[in-house]
């Protein structure tokens, strides 16, 4: 099979290698997208570092996929699918968003019967538990997460398979849950025109609420990014960690709302280095709040079980698996 699996997002690029179906992903090696002015040019280089002959390429791409000329969402890489497998000789190719392929490489996990809570299987897995709750068999799966942008997917299990509803769920619109919200939101709308969730919940997203943090307060700032306002916050810096719970308070509202529209009460999972990194930012916020401040369905949503993934190589997991995914065979993502 020799196939080429990746994970690639709008800052970082991971790469890896599965010689056949039943094999683990090998030679996984991480590459920062801004040093290739191409996505033929990271493959190459990757194929080339790792001496590998490559037959099939199965690549998790933060953005739609569903047309044979593939855009990035927050990353101006883009590539034409029939144009990769002639130029690295390939016979087939499937590009996938990136949200599903998480999805998917939680499949071993979601795909037992009754989720386990063992320490065993979740340090298997490498999940971390941030509420137990009750999860409800035969019910949906949330996967989302801030990163550089905000990604969302819902799983469902047909039959012994689960499937990834795509899509771009982090561009809606922002919509405020409380009085400082509606601050941001007034805040952000004088300086775009559109103001979608992942304006909040990404990398640049930590940024605009620090920006408007140093704006209420008066405060004169140098301009920081979203890794020194994270690392910031980590050591205690009022107004980065102030911004840091904001965001996670949001992306409890977020989380509720998608486990409402969709029906994820089997469980979430948080993916992304944002929230791994901050973790402990995470729990000191008031993020559970958020998550169950739903009015008469609080209990609804307050039920769900709530992990946190701290795989950065699940993506390259997903990659693999969606190659080998029955919905997949026929889909227009595949070639």
């Amino acid at each position: 099979m020799n196939l080429l699996v990746a994970d690639i997002g709008g800052t970082n690029a991971r790469f890896g290698f599965q010689k056949n179906k039943s094999s683990e992903v090998t030679n996984i090696e991480f590459l920062e997208c801004k040093n290739f002015p191409k996505i033929e040019d990271a493959i190459k280089f990757y194929i080339a570092s790792n001496n590998l002959i490559i037959k099939n390429l199965s690549l998790s791409v933060a953005g739609p996929c569903s047309k044979n000329i593939v855009k990035l969402t927050n990353n101006n890489w883009h590539f034409d699918k029939r144009k990769i497998l002639k130029k690295f000789g390939c016979s087939s190719i499937l590009a996938i968003n990136d949200f599903a392929a998480q999805g998917l490489g939680f499949s071993n996990f979601f795909k037992a019967r009754k989720i386990s809570f063992s320490s065993a299987v979740l340090k298997k897995h490498k999940i971390i538990v941030l509420k137990k709750g009750i999860p409800q068999e035969k019910t949906n799966i949330l996967i989302t997460g801030p990163g550089t942008g905000l990604g969302i997917c819902t799983l469902s299990k047909i039959g012994s398979e689960l499937f990834p509803i795509q899509g771009e769920g982090g561009n809606v619109h922002f919509s405020p849950a409380n009085k400082l919200e509606i601050e941001i939101l007034q805040f952000l709308s004088k300086k775009m025109h559109y103001v979608s969730t992942e304006e909040l919940l990404s990398g640049r997203g930590l940024e605009n609420i620090y920006k408007f943090l140093l704006y209420k307060h008066k405060i004169k700032g140098t301009k920081k990014s979203a890794k020194e306002i994270g690392e910031s916050a980590l050591n205690n810096n009022k107004i980065a960690k102030q911004a840091s719970k904001i965001m996670f308070e949001i992306l409890g509202t977020s989380i509720s709302n998608n486990i409402l529209v969709n029906g994820c009460q089997r469980g979430v999972v948080i993916c992304g280095g944002i929230s791994c990194k901050l973790q402990s930012v995470l729990l000191e916020s008031n993020f559970l709040s958020a998550v169950e401040n739903k009015g008469r369905y609080s209990e609804y949503v307050g039920k769900v079980p709530i992990f946190l993934s701290v795989d950065d190589n699940n993506g390259l997991k997903g990659a693999a698996e969606a190659f080998h995914n029955i919905f997949f065979q026929d889909s227009k993502e595949f070639i």
